[in-house]
């Protein structure tokens, strides 16, 4: 026994990342990608654009929608009310390829209701159970064994997903074709992060992704659910909009911190994206004096 070695495994408190939401604030998710398996889960309420693979979703009341790897997906106006309720659960992909390695041959499809079987129907139905016995303990009182129940029903969801709403992909090249396409646009979207405050011109994005603009504009639009412009517009009002609320800075300021020509483009963009002008996004928030 003096001679055994014994390995010392740092774990996380759960497998999978679970996240409630419910406050008026969580209500927009830039566009983005990641290995993981997402769930998303409607209890209450609906999202308005709930966008996967360049696919423009509305969701209602139990509906689930699943995210496959390295699909870019992007989310706006989540909350409406504070009664509204969604649940997101985040498979990392080597969880999932642990427990079914041949996961990089398939691909998971859930909807619509109507396209499934009457199998399938039923094994819907019993994730919507699932997922609110999940909302339910995370929403609930801390006990001893609140996260092993997690794990559990967790555990007992991905099963489900694997049994009943796998679909083979195509041929093995798919995932790669996605994967050099996700590469084209995280190099197209670190570009406009790093100079959003900027004038540039799409053709300089493209350069920098040494991709013709004609092809960087094509694949944008048909992943991201909106055009190259369209994005960059929003990105832009986005961090305005938090400039505006965390901040006392001049809208003049404002607009010049975040790439617009002046007060009015700036408003422009206020009141397209959020129904309000720069004055009355400030005089709402809570703004430091």
């Amino acid at each position: 026994m003096a001679g055994d070695k014994h390995e010392l495994i740092q774990l996380d408190e759960l497998p999978l990342h679970i996240k409630i939401h419910h406050d008026r604030n969580d209500s927009e998710v830039p566009s983005h990608w990641h290995q993981s398996i997402e769930l998303s889960f409607t209890i209450r309420g609906q999202i308005d654009h709930f966008i996967i693979g360049g696919v423009d979703h509305q969701t209602h009341p139990g509906e689930i929608l699943i995210v496959n790897t390295q699909i870019v997906h992007s989310v706006r106006s989540r909350i409406h009310t504070k009664d509204d309720l969604m649940l997101t659960l985040l498979f990392p992909y080597p969880l999932v390829l642990q427990v079914f390695p041949k996961i990089d041959q398939y691909f998971f499809e859930l909807g619509p209701l109507s396209k499934l079987s009457l199998q399938q129907v039923a094994q819907y139905h019993h994730l919507q159970d699932l997922l609110t016995q999940i909302t339910d303990i995370k929403l609930g009182k801390e006990s001893n064994f609140k996260n092993i129940e997690l794990t559990i029903l967790s555990y007992q969801v991905l099963e489900t997903l694997l049994k009943y709403f796998l679909k083979p992909r195509k041929n093995n090249s798919q995932l790669s074709h996605n994967l050099v396409i996700t590469g084209h646009l995280r190099n197209a979207l670190d570009f406009i992060q790093r100079h959003y405050h900027e004038p540039f011109s799409l053709q300089e994005i493209a350069d920098s992704c040494h991709l013709a603009r004609q092809y960087l504009q094509r694949i944008f639009r048909e992943n991201m659910g909106c055009t190259l412009g369209e994005y960059i517009k929003n990105y832009r009002a986005q961090k305005a909009y938090q400039e505006l609320t965390t901040t006392t800075n001049t809208f003049t300021a404002v607009a010049m911190n975040n790439g617009f020509s002046g007060v009015r483009s700036l408003n422009r963009a206020m009141v397209n994206n959020y129904g309000q002008t720069s004055r009355q996004i400030r005089e709402g928030s809570s703004a430091p004096d």
